[in-house]
């Protein structure tokens, strides 16, 4: 009897526990269907807000699409006007047009895609204007350096152009100088020139006595002689000098004692007729050069008379015999 009982106090226990453990899964059930339930609405709240925000951003692209396109003109425009500067920084600096050339086409393909798509959002916009930027900014950096450069060249050729003119202005202050210093050193020459003057030109004749006396006739003439004076010079050179004298008869022929006489005068070789050496010493003095004729018989006329010294002529005189 007492072991029935044992029976069934167990079985009533059992059937408590498996009560217990149903009662414990429907409410865990329950609990997972109504988080189920929350989320799924949570869910379905995201994709009904989501559709709406994407409704309304293409309402709003849509109701702004003529201000998105002006966008874009603008962008056209900022690339062309970059276009046309680089093609500006290639004449300034030819040496870069490898690498200027290469922003040029990334530029072009950048413009050739605003021309061949509609653009319908300010996503597609920014990015073209980011690019926008970055390409602008490079360009900056190109024309930063290029110029830094022309502006460099330009100083250098402007100092270059200082130092042409200051070395013009140089040499034309040695051309003065050496043309004055050619003409001081001409009229130090013209000054240093001896003159001749006070001259007595006449043809001579020897008495029995040895004593000679002036004659007029080139028959009777046995000397030609021709007395003179020469200045005072205190800048000439002094020293021994040689003084030539040349007698030209109406003939237009040069009397001469030796075959051999010949001077270079200013240059120029002339047949002298007879010389005499002097010492000058800067002072005036008389002096007289004769051509002894050696019985040698002379033209009648007028004849001309010219002294040399110093490789110039100094002076001269005509005289005239019957």
């Amino acid at each position: 009897m007492a072991e029935e009982e044992m029976q069934s106090n167990k079985k009533k226990s059992n059937a408590g526990a498996w009560i217990l453990i149903t009662i414990i899964a429907l409410l865990g059930a329950g609990a997972l269907g109504w988080m189920y339930a929350n989320e799924s609405k949570a869910y379905e709240n995201c994709r009904t807000t989501n559709k709406q925000l994407e409704k309304e951003m293409g309402e709003m692209n849509k109701a702004l699409s003529g201000y998105i396109d002006g966008a874009t003109m603008d962008l056209k425009h900022d690339f062309q006007q970059m276009l046309d500067t680089y093609d500006k920084l290639i004449e300034k600096d030819a040496s870069r047009a490898d690498s200027l050339q290469v922003q040029k086409d990334s530029i072009s393909n950048l413009l050739a895609d605003l021309k061949n798509q509609k653009i319908r959002s300010y996503r597609e916009v920014n990015k073209y204007k980011k690019r926008n930027e970055q390409l602008r900014n490079i360009m900056k950096r190109y024309i930063h350096t290029i110029d830094s450069l022309n502006t460099l060249n330009i100083n250098l050729t402007s100092r270059l152009d200082e130092t042409n003119s200051e070395l013009s202005e140089t040499q034309s202050e040695r051309d003065q100088l050496k043309e004055q210093a050619e003409q001081s050193a001409n009229l130090l020459a013209k000054g240093a020139k001896l003159n001749a003057f006070n001259f007595n030109s006449e043809a001579l004749r020897y008495r029995i006595t040895g004593n000679t006396h002036s004659v007029n006739r080139a028959g009777r003439a046995d000397v030609l002689s021709c007395t003179f004076t020469i200045g005072e010079n205190k800048i000439a050179n002094t020293g021994d000098k040689m003084v030539y004298m040349q007698i030209i008869d109406p003939n237009g022929q040069v009397l001469v004692s030796r075959p051999n006489n010949v001077v270079n005068i200013s240059g120029k070789e002339i047949v002298f007729t007879d010389k005499r050496e002097i010492n000058y010493q800067g002072q005036q003095l008389d002096m007289t050069i004769v051509h002894n004729l050696k019985e040698k018989e002379i033209p009648s006329g007028n004849y001309d008379v010219r002294v040399f010294a110093d490789g110039a002529l100094i002076g001269k005189d005509t005289f005239t015999l019957k």
